[in-house]
C-alpha cells in the first residue's frame, strides 16, 4: 500500500509540474483567432497542440529563447525597431524535426533581450505559388524605414530554381507581413544574375556601404546584388565577394573594419577591409573559429552535430552589435528541438579579433548567490556548498600557479563520480569533450570562465569572450553540484560566483 501511495504521489507531482509548465507557456503563444491567413492559423494551432508534449521534458532550457514546441533552427532575421528587439527563426510548426516541406518563419520580440514575447508566425510557404518552404535570410529597413523580410523561396517543382523574395511589414508591431508584388526580386537570369546560378543559392543577407545597399548569399560563389531603388524592390547583379562560404553569411562593418561570419563547421569569421566600388573584400585581418561547438572539424554523422550555428546580427539603439545563433544537437522526439543562444555583444579587441560577451541585461535573471574568494586549491577540489542547480550562471577566475590543470565540474553527482567537466591544461580547454585551443601569453597566468548552464544547454565564455564554446549536455537529473579543482600542483580561485538563473518566461 505504501508503495502504491508513493507511485500515486509521484504521478500527481509530475502532473502538477506539467500543469504549471502549461500555465506558463500556453498563454504566451498567440491565438490564431482573427488571423486572416488560414495557413498561418493552421501553423499556429499545430504549435499549440504540441505544447503539452514539449512541456513534459525536464531538460528543456528555460533561460534561452525558444518556441514553446516543435522544431527551431536558423536565426533567420534580427532587427531592433521602435524599442523592441525582434528575432525571426526557422520553424517547423508541424513537427519536432527539420522539414523539407513547410518550414516557416517564427517571430518574437523583447524590450530587454531577456524576456521574450511570442508573436504570430511571420511567413509560411505560399503553396498556391508552388512554394515548398521559406528558407533563411534577414530583416532590414528600406529607404522609408519600413522593415522588410528577405528570404529564399524554395520551389516545390523540380527543375525550378530558388529565388530571392521579400515581404514588408503591414503594421508597426510587425505582427503581419505581405509578400511584395514585385517578387521574385532576385532570380537566376534576372537583372544580370548568372543564369547558371547554383540551385542551392539561399540565405540572403543585406548590408550597406557608401550609401548603397547590397545582398550576398550562400552557395553562390560570393554573388552580390545591389538595390536600384530606396524601396529595395529592384536589384541587379553587382559582382562577387571573396571569402563567402558555408551558410547564413553575415557581412557588416564593425569598429572601422568589416566582419564576415560564416556558418561553417565550425562556424568561422574573417576580419578585413571592404572596397565597395571594386566589390573587393581584403581579408587582411584575423580569422578563426566563432564558436567551438562542433570541435575542430565537421562531424562525420550529421545527426550528431551540436552547438552554435545559423547566426544573425542586429545593431541596437546603444550602437551595440548583438550576435544571435541557433543552438542544436538536442535529443529527438521530445516535442521540441532547438533554441537560440544567449544574446552576445560582439566587439573587436585591440588585435582586431572578435570578442563575444553575454549581454549584461542577462544579470536580471540572477537569483540566489553563493561564492568564495581567494581560495587555495592544492592539487584537490573544492565543492561549493549551497551552489546546486541545473540552471546556473558561474563566474570563475583561476590563478594557475604550478598546477598542471584547473577547472570546474558542473552538474556534479554527490559522490563526485560524474560531472560536466571544464578542464584547462595550459594549451587546451576541454569543454565536456570538445577541445578549445587556448594559449595564454607568458605573463598571463589567469583563466576566466563565464558559464551559463541551462538544463541541457551549456555556453562558456573564456577570458572575456576571447573564445566561446556551446554544448548540449544530458547529465543525471539529480547531479546538481559545483566543484572547482586543480591537478598536479597549486592554483587559486580568485573569484567563484554562482547564481541560480531564473526563467525568461513570465
Amino acid at each position: 500500500m505504501e508503495t502504491s501511495w508513493a507511485i500515486i504521489a509521484g504521478t500527481v507531482a509530475t502532473l502538477l509540474c506539467v500543469v504549471a509548465a502549461l500555465a506558463e507557456e500556453a498563454p504566451a503563444w498567440p491565438s490564431s483567432e482573427g488571423c486572416k491567413d488560414p495557413a498561418i492559423a493552421q501553423a499556429m494551432e499545430a504549435v499549440r497542440a504540441a505544447i503539452p508534449t514539449a512541456a513534459k521534458d525536464p531538460t528543456r532550457p528555460v533561460s534561452h529563447f525558444r518556441p514553446p514546441a516543435q522544431w527551431m533552427n536558423d536565426i533567420c532575421g534580427a532587427l531592433y525597431h521602435k524599442g523592441f528587439y525582434h528575432v525571426f527563426y526557422q520553424l517547423n510548426p508541424f513537427g519536432d524535426t527539420w522539414a523539407a516541406k513547410g518550414s516557416s518563419w517564427g517571430h518574437a520580440r523583447s524590450k530587454d533581450l531577456v524576456h521574450w514575447e511570442h508573436l504570430p508566425i511571420a511567413l509560411v510557404p505560399s503553396t498556391d505559388r508552388g512554394e515548398l518552404r521559406c528558407n533563411s535570410g534577414c530583416v532590414t529597413l528600406n529607404g522609408q524605414g519600413t522593415p522588410m523580410i528577405f528570404y529564399t523561396f524554395v520551389p516545390e517543382a523540380k527543375g525550378r530554381k530558388r529565388e530571392q523574395w521579400a515581404a514588408i511589414a503591414c503594421d508597426d508591431g510587425l505582427r503581419t507581413w505581405r509578400r511584395l508584388d514585385q517578387n521574385p526580386l532576385m532570380a537566376a537570369g534576372k537583372g544580370g544574375v548568372p543564369a547558371d546560378m547554383n540551385a542551392g543559392w539561399s540565405d540572403p543577407f543585406v548590408f550597406r556601404a557608401g550609401g548603397r545597399t547590397f545582398a550576398t548569399f550562400k552557395s553562390s560563389g560570393g554573388v552580390v546584388c545591389e538595390a536600384l531603388n530606396p524601396e529595395l524592390t529592384a536589384w541587379k547583379f553587382a559582382g562577387r565577394l571573396d571569402g563567402v562560404s558555408g551558410e547564413c553569411p553575415n557581412f557588416f562593418p564593425l569598429q572601422g573594419r568589416w566582419l564576415l561570419l560564416r556558418s561553417t563547421y565550425p562556424p568561422s569569421y574573417q576580419v578585413g577591409r571592404f572596397e565597395f566600388e571594386a566589390m573587393k573584400f581584403h581579408m587582411d585581418g584575423p580569422s578563426g573559429t566563432l564558436d567551438h561547438a562542433y570541435g575542430p572539424k565537421r562531424p562525420e554523422n550529421f545527426a550528431t552535430r551540436r552547438g552554435f550555428y545559423g547566426t544573425n546580427v542586429l545593431f541596437d539603439a546603444k550602437g551595440r552589435c548583438i550576435l544571435l545563433g541557433w543552438v542544436i544537437g538536442f535529443e529527438a522526439e521530445r516535442g521540441w528541438n532547438g533554441c537560440m543562444s544567449l544574446p552576445r555583444v560582439l566587439t573587436l579587441d585591440g588585435d582586431g579579433r572578435p570578442t563575444q560577451t553575454p549581454a549584461p541585461e542577462l544579470a536580471a535573471l540572477r537569483g540566489r548567490h553563493t561564492g568564495v574568494n581567494d581560495l587555495a586549491l592544492n592539487g584537490r577540489g573544492h565543492v561549493l556548498e549551497g551552489a546546486r542547480g541545473d540552471t546556473l550562471e558561474v563566474l570563475a577566475e583561476f590563478e594557475l600557479g604550478t598546477a598542471k590543470a584547473v577547472g570546474l565540474k558542473l552538474r556534479r553527482s554527490d559522490n563526485g563520480e560524474t560531472a560536466i567537466v571544464l578542464r584547462y591544461d595550459g594549451r587546451t580547454l576541454d569543454a565536456a569533450g570538445t577541445p578549445v585551443p587556448l594559449t595564454l601569453d607568458g605573463k598571463q597566468r589567469t583563466l576566466t570562465l563565464h558559464v551559463f548552464l541551462d538544463k541541457s544547454v551549456l555556453e562558456v565564455f573564456i577570458n572575456g569572450g576571447r573564445e566561446c564554446v556551446t554544448r548540449i549536455i544530458y547529465p543525471g537529473q539529480d547531479d546538481l553540484g559545483v566543484e572547482a579543482f586543480a591537478e598536479g600542483g597549486s592554483a587559486a580561485i580568485r573569484v567563484l560566483d554562482v547564481w541560480l538563473l531564473g526563467s525568461i518566461w513570465p
